[in-house]
């Protein structure tokens, strides 16, 4: 390989501790898609919310395309 595009390239190293100067893992377009610092989980974290109900209800129209 003669030319990559990458902010920071290790080979058979450890991904944590490197320079926060430089892009670095994570979900976005200059990281691997995968958590890879001290902390990631702060930044790599997605919010979800859920809820739970007793019984399942099916509504009352389907939505367009939605057949059963």
């Amino acid at each position: 390989v003669d030319h990559i595009r990458a902010g920071i390239v290790n080979r058979n190293r450890q991904l944590t501790g490197a320079s926060g100067d430089a892009p670095f893992g994570g979900p976005g377009a200059s990281g691997n898609l995968r958590p890879s610092a001290y902390y990631a989980a702060d930044y790599c974290a997605y919010p979800m919310a859920s809820m739970e109900g007793q019984e399942t209800v099916l509504p009352a129209t389907l939505s367009p395309g939605v057949a059963l």
